[in-house]
């Protein structure tokens, strides 16, 4: 008898990152038959085993990516779309019509304020679910700005944080440091005549922690906790080194966070957490699957194939309990970490040999992994070698 998986075509968007890259392992092995698209012609996940076909798209401005997706969904007929921020503020015209291929909320408002981190915090101010947050103001288009001595009760260093679904003009989320009060101030009456909504952050002592999660129809299916090693750069930044972790208290705040807004799909909190305090604040919430997802395939919580099995109304929780695993981004990332130590002045020369010598010593660990260095997948690995490498080197 045929395996019901194999009678489901699932299209997978942004193949060039390695977030989609693990939803394409994760349901290709499962037995999904798995198309993905992407913008990039090279895209590495095109090149995966897992991957029936790839699709080169032309760029995420709906005039041409909309008459395209058409024809693809005509050919393809997929039953689920695994879709990426990009893809869904693309599509948005045309949410209604495309909502029941995604694997998100029937509800629009709630589906495109899960793509703001003004939208998260948003939330929490109208919940009145205040705690373990850091100091924060929010930024509307009406809203008149602030005074230098208001900004600076946030403290320094300040954040600045805006989302592509608040563009006016299609450009992507970023964020901007300040040092001090009065370039925050600049930066925020410059960010407001590109974006609809500012959130502006005051800094907090921690280590990047993550608590990642699948809920379906009102149940978490899924439940997965890590702890970033290295960032990109090292000062702060993208996951490139962590490990599986646990935290109970963070794991309650982002559970009841998610029931709260109601959230139906994948969904990853990142916190920055104390050790030396306990104390941990919550920084943004992704509803999407995130970059460090082989981390919890490797350990055993596989994410994608459980929201895809409950999307297809074949639910299976995961028990729970998952393998203690360390593993990298080696290329590039952990490459881009590695040139960050290097290119930083401040870094003494003692701190900058540890971080090559660690890469080194990392690679002959056979307890650490590598995400493209995939089990029955592993030519990705070699296959992004060279290109991290001409990176390194430019």
């Amino acid at each position: 008898m045929v395996d019901w998986r194999s009678a489901r075509r699932v299209l997978v968007t942004e193949a060039q990152t390695i977030g989609s890259i693990g939803v394409i392992r994760s349901l290709g092995a499962a037995g999904y038959r798995v198309h993905a698209m992407s913008a990039v012609p090279n895209a590495l996940g095109f090149k995966s085993r897992y991957c029936e076909k790839g699709h080169v798209q032309p760029h995420a401005d709906p005039a041409a990516l909309l008459p395209w997706l058409d024809e693809l969904l005509a050919d393809v007929d997929p039953q689920l779309i695994i879709p990426s921020e990009s893809f869904l503020i693309a599509i948005r015209s045309r949410f209604d019509t495309l909502q029941p291929l995604l694997p998100v909320p029937f509800d629009e408002e709630r589906v495109y304020r899960a793509l703001s981190k003004f939208g998260l915090f948003r939330h929490a101010l109208d919940w009145n679910s205040l705690e373990n947050l850091p100091p924060f103001r929010l930024f509307d288009e009406s809203d008149a700005l602030p005074s230098v001595e208001e900004i600076a009760q946030l403290g320094t260093p300040l954040y600045l944080k805006v989302d592509a679904v608040h563009a006016r003009q299609g450009e992507p989320g970023a964020v901007l440091k300040s040092e001090e009060p009065r370039d925050a101030l600049a930066k925020l009456a410059m960010l407001r005549t590109r974006y609809r909504k500012v959130l502006v952050q005051g800094h907090v002592h921690g280590v990047g922690v993550g608590a990642f999660l699948v809920r379906w129809k009102g149940t978490v299916l899924a439940r997965f906790m890590h702890k970033r090693i290295h960032e990109v750069p090292h000062t702060g930044g993208a996951s490139s080194f962590r490990e599986t972790w646990h935290h109970q208290g963070i794991m309650d705040d982002a559970t009841r966070r998610l029931s709260e807004m109601d959230w139906d799909g994948a969904g990853m909190f990142e916190y920055r957490w104390d050790p030396s305090t306990d104390r941990y604040y919550l920084m943004e919430f992704n509803s999407r699957f995130w970059g460090s997802l082989h981390l919890a395939l490797f350990a055993g919580v596989d994410f994608p194939r459980i929201l895809a099995d409950a999307f297809f109304d074949r639910p299976q929780a995961h028990p729970g309990r998952y393998a203690r695993v360390r593993s990298r981004l080696t290329f590039p990332k952990e490459v881009e970490y590695v040139n960050s130590c290097i290119k930083d002045q401040a870094l003494p020369f003692g701190k900058k040999a540890w971080c090559l010598l660690e890469f080194c010593l990392l690679g002959l660990d056979p307890s650490v992994r590598s995400d493209l260095n995939y089990p029955g997948d592993r030519r990705l690995y070699w296959r992004a070698i060279p290109r991290a490498l001409r990176q390194f080197l430019s």
